[in-house]
């Protein structure tokens, strides 16, 4: 059963399911959930993550498109993070110091986690989810105080509408933006920071009001359903305590049937919220994610490790959501449980 939106989740409970996984012994976050973490997968994810070590800077950052994006330098180290690695610990270490050095570095004044003038909230709401997923793992004063003033920022500037668009301050709201608002809420939540349970019911609101009839969810209404837009859809109502919603079971079947699922555009931009998301109702709907959709986003990895870039933001972007995608399978971040 999904668990409220303010439960905490321990760094000794991910350490119990990486010591079922890694030896084999039945576990209730992954047994009944047929997590598999197959010899393929294994090997796929270490040569995502191998790509993404070699090619990091000494800043923090990743020579790419939108390497330089602390939403993009965020997702790359949840990677990490999501495999089990430690800051400051082991081969990748230094990986993940390097980023959280990079994402508090260029933190606003005002909180905000962004250091480019395009869709700063996308970055902002990536990079709070960082910051609190890697809270309480590392050993650095900083990182409380930023998440605490970034989670006030998603708080002042949620509007009328009850959702975020690109910018602080904008008076309306799509489903996009406003998923990684709530995503980083959760994490926040979970590493302890306040969280005003009126931003919530409102966020989940605003989804409620963009459900479309037949399942998923619109970009700013009730219309035009895609399938990442379904997945974040899910995933938030899930998260959010709203996972026995009649929106949240429909989205779950809409998925399920096909849903417009396809190999275009934003493809791994929609694996990485829909895996969660599939996850997240279970059943046969993660089964039937986890074996269709788990083998095709392994096979579309390039040679040197990192995964093609299908508008999802570049190619660190996309590798780092491919390889989040799959780790699902080892049920480590706190953000993946259930």
């Amino acid at each position: 059963m999904n668990r409220p939106f303010f439960s905490r989740i321990t760094r000794h409970a991910s350490r119990l399911a990486l010591a079922a996984i890694l030896l084999g012994a039945p576990c209730a976050a992954t047994a009944a959930e047929a997590l598999k973490v197959t010899p393929e997968l294994e090997r796929a994810v270490v040569r995502g993550l191998e790509y993404l070590a070699r090619t990091q800077k000494p800043d923090g950052s990743w020579p790419d498109m939108y390497g330089q994006v602390s939403g993009v330098v965020g997702l790359a180290m949840l990677a990490f993070l999501a495999h089990g690695e430690q800051p400051d610990e082991g081969k990748y270490g230094h990986v993940i110091r390097r980023a959280v050095d990079y994402i508090i570095k260029n933190q606003q004044a005002n909180g905000l986690l962004s250091n480019e003038g395009g869709s700063p909230m996308y970055s902002h709401g990536f990079a709070t989810l960082a910051l609190g997923e890697v809270y309480g793992m590392i050993d650095d004063p900083r990182v409380g105080p930023a998440l605490k003033k970034a989670t006030g920022l998603i708080v002042s500037s949620q509007n009328a509408m009850g959702g975020w668009r690109y910018s602080v301050g904008c008076p309306d709201s799509d489903t996009t933006v406003s998923g990684a608002q709530m995503m980083g809420l959760r994490a926040a939540a979970n590493a302890g920071i306040e969280v005003p349970i009126t931003t919530i019911q409102r966020g989940v609101a605003f989804y409620k009001k963009c459900f479309c009839p037949g399942g998923g969810f619109g970009y700013m209404g009730a219309d035009s359903p895609s399938p990442a837009r379904a997945g974040i859809g899910l995933l938030i109502l899930s998260l959010s305590g709203a996972y026995r919603a009649p929106e949240a079971k429909a989205t779950a079947d809409f998925l399920l049937a096909g849903g417009g699922m396809g190999f275009g555009g934003y493809f791994m931009y929609m694996c990485y919220y829909c895996s969660q998301a599939m996850f997240q109702a279970g059943g046969k709907y993660w089964r039937h994610w986890n074996e269709s959709m788990t083998p095709a986003i392994i096979t579309m990895q390039a040679t040197n490790g990192s995964w093609p870039d299908q508008g999802s933001g570049g190619i660190v972007c996309s590798t780092a959501m491919a390889l989040l995608s799959l780790e699902v399978n080892y049920n480590l971040l706190p953000i993946y449980q259930r």
